[in-house]
Formats: C-alpha cells, structure tokens, sequence
C-alpha cells in the first residue's frame, strides 16, 4: 500500500498532501468555533470530526452533538455527492447523580443518521439539529 504512517493514521499522498489536509481540518475546526461550537477533532490524517453544543445541567439543555466523517474530494457515497459520508447527530443527557449511584446514567437519542445513504431523519423533532446539519454541510459538504 502507498502512502505512509502519521500519528498512527496511514496516509495515501504525500507529506505535503497531509500537511494541507492538516490545514484545512484546523481551519474548519476554526470555522465552527466562531459559528458557537465546540470541536472535537485531531490534527492528522482522519476524516473524522465532532462539532458539538456541551450538555449544560443548569440550563436544562441536552448536547447536541454531529459526528462527521469526510473526504478531501467529494464520493458517489457522499450526502448530495459531497464530501460527507458518515454523519450522526445526536442529542445526549447525563444524569450525574445516578452515575455516582451506579445506575444508568445517560441518554442518546439518533435525530439524524447517514451512513453512506440516508437512514433516520428526525430534523422536526429538533429545530438546533437541522440547524447544526445545514452548517456541517456547508463547511464540510
């Protein structure tokens, strides 16, 4: 196989090629901090990223959370043809008393699921979800 190994992702292309790629996940993680959310991404060569609103207790606010996977060029397997072709967006509530207890403490509600092809669509449910998938596709799509 081609390529090489970096932070233990293998990489098809160069090192310049990575050191774009690099680039162009910090700028988009950037992008997505100015846009009100939080990031959970890495700087090396996974297509993988977390754009998120944290759980806040005291407001009574679930997270809500989209885990993307995408491409540097866009794939027949990607929403619309673009460049996305995982993408999950969840709403997660903890109870930390009943993590302390032991019990069952947390939980996770699908709103939308893609996985090479459209799977559960529930936008209607949640007016925040719908927005956080429009800017996920405009950013990364």
């Amino acid at each position: 196989m081609a390529g090489f190994e970096d932070e233990g992702v293998h990489w098809e292309g160069s090192r310049r090629g990575l050191s774009a790629w690099k680039a162009y996940k910090r700028a988009k993680a950037k992008r997505f901090v100015e846009l009100n959310y939080s990031v959970a991404w890495y700087p090396d060569g996974s297509n993988w990223m977390d754009v998120f609103v944290p759980e806040r207790h005291h407001a009574k606010q679930a997270e809500l959370r989209a885990e993307v996977k995408f491409y540097r060029e866009p794939s027949n397997y990607g929403i619309g043809g673009g460049r996305i072709s995982k993408l999950t967006i969840m709403t997660r509530r903890t109870d930390p008393l009943a993590q302390v207890a032991g019990q069952a403490y947390e939980t996770i509600e699908t709103l939308f699921n893609y996985d090479r092809g459209p799977d559960v669509d529930r936008f209607h449910e949640n007016p925040k979800a719908r927005k956080l998938y429009e800017h996920v596709l405009r950013e990364l799509g």
